[in-house]
């Protein structure tokens, strides 16, 4: 009997000791409509964990270097990072995700320190757009001295929490600093709209000083947004430079190819392989495909970016987009996709085509004030434009409201998406400005232009018949 119950006592207690090599996720999310919570790691789900009837859940992990995650719950996403051992408590009131937030436990210094950080850029955000009205070298001694309140902070942090890991002040680090890094970069773009003229050689000597301390090449924070989105338009500041001192004029670089090009180049260049390198080429490929407007040269474009990226993690969502830019080049028959109609029919757009040259607009019953910002223009079209008809698409995810929100709107034929992800892959839909003009054979006129684009008006008054 004695023997028994050291066995047990002998399981038990190595049962306890393995518990306290797991690293533990734990916590509490009252509101919250979801029932589960899905762990990521560089994006990809790893781990699933559900709520209890009183809103608890928890991951138990076997942890054997520090890691950086994401967690989502109701469409809410949050960083989190762990390392081996850890026990850390998350809170979030799901009504109020971001700004109720919080980390207890050990391992909760640097959480809440990345929070807090994210939190500050988000209310500043406007007052760093005023900034951008600056001229440089004022606006450089505006944020010399944001980053040395920022370095303040982060030395501060780091003095009371002596025993943080090397990836942990990283962490803190960037997320204290990059974002004004980032914003910097940002500040050559805006100003030249500003001041009418380019900027590039009126910057102070010492306007890049902040990049002689940068990683460019840090695999552990390719993942952490401060890091990466400071990556992505430092890419986009060397390329501007590049290519307007070597043109010697102001255009919106946005639009011009070889601004596009000079990106590829660029990125092959500074990053020689992995992850990093194949996010930045996949952002460069959105971003020409959003904004080169008709696309006249997208095959030199496809062939200079294919020659870059052979072995690109992306490589079969990139090649379904660019497909798809071709299906939308002018002259072709659109793709079709599934809609309902005012009386809750389904359709497809196939079906709704009309044997006159028509705009398809978009809106979202989610987006309400833009939405009306568009119904206003589709108003002021229909006045110019009387021989061209009008169909909105209502993009939005509750066909309830669509329908409650149409009786306002029956002065344009309404339908409804009923899976917008279909519809915006096929159409390249990154906001519902887009608008789609289809001749009176069904055939494509532009599939990429701005609603409220002036070039739009010029377009009808070629087509309209």
């Amino acid at each position: 009997m004695r023997r028994l119950l050291l066995i047990i006592l002998l399981f038990l207690f190595s049962c306890n000791r393995k518990g306290e090599d797991n690293t533990v996720l734990r916590g509490f999310f009252p509101n919250a409509k979801d029932m589960q919570v899905t762990l990521y790691a560089d994006d990809v789900p790893i781990d699933t964990a559900y709520l209890t009837k009183d809103k608890n859940f928890i991951f138990n992990m076997k942890l054997f270097e520090s890691k950086l995650y994401n967690f989502e719950i109701d469409k809410n996403y949050q960083y989190v990072f762990l390392e081996p051992k850890d026990s850390l408590v998350v809170y979030a009131n799901a009504f109020r995700f971001a700004e109720s937030i919080s980390f207890s436990g050990k391992g909760a210094g640097v959480n809440n320190f990345i929070i807090l950080q994210a939190s500050e850029f988000d209310t500043q955000e406007s007052l760093f757009k005023a900034y951008h009205r600056l001229p440089p070298v004022i606006y450089k001694r505006v944020m010399d001295s944001i980053c040395l309140q920022k370095q303040k902070e982060y030395n501060n942090f780091v003095k009371n929490n002596p025993r943080l890991s090397a990836r942990a002040r990283d962490l803190a680090l960037v997320s204290a600093t990059f974002p004004i890094y980032k914003e910097m970069e940002i500040y050559p773009f805006v100003y030249q709209d500003v001041d009418g003229s380019a900027i590039t050689d009126r910057l102070p000597a010492n306007f890049y000083d902040y990049r002689k301390r940068i990683n460019y090449n840090n695999t552990f924070l390719e993942y952490f947004r401060p890091y990466y989105s400071y990556m992505v338009m430092y890419v986009n500041n060397l390329a501007f430079t590049k290519y307007t001192r070597d043109r010697q004029t102001l255009v919106d670089v946005s639009r011009e190819l070889g601004f596009h090009l000079e990106k590829i180049k660029i990125i092959d260049s500074l990053f020689s392989k992995g992850n990093l390198r194949d996010n930045l080429y996949r952002n460069a490929a959105y971003a020409y495909v959003f904004n080169i407007q008709g696309h006249i040269a997208y095959k030199d474009y496809f062939d200079k970016f294919a020659a870059y990226n052979k072995d690109n993690k992306h490589k079969a969502e990139l090649d379904k987009v660019f497909g798809n830019v071709v299906a939308l080049q002018a002259g072709k028959i659109p793709p079709d996709f599934d809609l309902i109609d005012t009386k809750g029919e389904p359709t497809k757009f196939s079906q709704i085509q009309r044997q006159e040259v028509t705009i398809y607009y978009f809106w979202s019953v989610s987006q309400q004030e833009l939405s009306n910002l568009i119904f206003d223009r589709i108003a002021q079209l229909k006045q110019l434009f009387p021989n061209v008809k009008f169909v909105g698409i209502d993009i939005g995810q509750d066909k309830h409201q669509w329908r409650k929100q149409i009786e306002r709107t029956k002065w344009t034929d309404q339908y409804h998406s009923i899976n917008f992800m279909d519809l915006s892959q096929k159409f390249l839909i990154n906001n519902i400005n887009k608008s789609l003009i289809i001749d009176k054979n069904g055939r494509i006129i532009s599939a990429f232009e701005d609603i409220f684009s002036p070039n739009l008006e010029k377009i009808l008054l070629l087509k309209e018949s």
